[in-house]
């Protein structure tokens, strides 16, 4: 099996991608146990296994789809397997969210307005949107791992301001995890994530997002996988109806590739966005009254 983890290239994607093929992609598995390792070790709370459970409901789909990746039969599992299964997670994440009270997300102008049972639907559809952003935007050496590092950093300082252990002691191991995973994955990178990570990341962004009420914020917090995701639904759109592109390639990333921008150059632009979205959610956050 070991020999065998290592991933497959798309055909489509730019031809410089060509030369990662058989990179080993088992990066996943390392942010898996540094969070599970971390909670069992220092907190072991139910607020604490909302997030583990999203993190590890996460992977199992991402392992699924990259062992179905790594078999060479096709390029992952079929989309739409993909997005109950994501769905799923996220129903049960959020029914365990409002049973825990975690019902009350701040927005901006309106308070925290309690989501009660809605906080299922919500959490549903965040799950399923953040874990595909996430993994749309795992596309360059490094670009992922340093836009979820910044993102779980930023909610590291909000958990540290709302003496909330739980989310603290995980989204700081996640932050460690990511950093060190990152040293391996800059470019030209010598370990992907796969989907285990990025399906993973993306889910227990939406849980640890919610349990320090800033779901809502979510969107600013990771603002690059946002403006991934868009860039494709964009361009799939414009193909469809009119028959053209707007961008040279998507996910965003690939377009600025089709432009010439070197990867280690895009990863920086990336990196100060993700930045400059993480600083104003953690102002944002300094401004409400912790909830509790």
């Amino acid at each position: 099996m070991r020999g065998r983890m290592r991933q497959h290239v798309a055909e489509y994607g730019p031809a410089t991608h060509r030369a990662k093929e058989g990179t080993p992609t088992l990066g996943g598995a390392l942010f898996c146990a540094a969070a599970v390792v971390a909670w069992l070790v220092f907190d072991r709370s139910r607020e604490g296994f909302l997030a583990i459970f999203a993190l590890l409901g996460g992977a199992a789909i991402g392992a699924v789809d990259d062992l179905v990746n790594v078999s060479g039969l096709r390029l992952g599992l079929p989309a739409w397997h993909k997005l109950a299964t994501q769905a799923f997670v996220g129903l049960l994440l959020g029914i365990g969210l409002a049973i825990a009270g975690f019902t009350h997300q701040y927005f901006p102008g309106l308070g925290a307005p309690d989501l009660g049972w809605g906080m299922a639907v919500v959490a549903m559809f965040a799950v399923v949107a953040a874990s595909n952003a996430v993994n749309l935007t795992d596309g360059v050496d490094g670009l992922a791992a340093t836009c979820t590092g910044l993102v779980f950093f930023g909610i590291t300082l909000i958990g540290v301001r709302d003496s909330d252990l739980a989310v603290t002691v995980i989204a700081a191991a996640l932050t460690g995890a990511v950093a060190a995973f990152a040293v391996y994955n800059w470019h030209p990178a010598r370990l992907f994530m796969g989907d285990t990570g990025s399906l993973a990341l993306g889910c227990v962004m939406v849980a640890l997002s919610a349990e320090v009420h800033l779901l809502w914020l979510l969107p600013l917090l990771g603002i690059v996988f946002v403006v991934e995701a868009l860039s494709v639904v964009i361009n799939v759109t414009a193909i469809r109806r009119y028959g053209r592109r707007v961008l040279r390639a998507s996910p965003l990333h690939h377009h600025f590739e089709e432009m010439g921008l070197r990867e280690q150059r895009l990863v920086t632009a990336f990196a100060f966005v993700a930045a400059l979205g993480t600083l104003l959610t953690v102002l944002f956050a300094r401004s409400q009254t912790p909830a509790g």
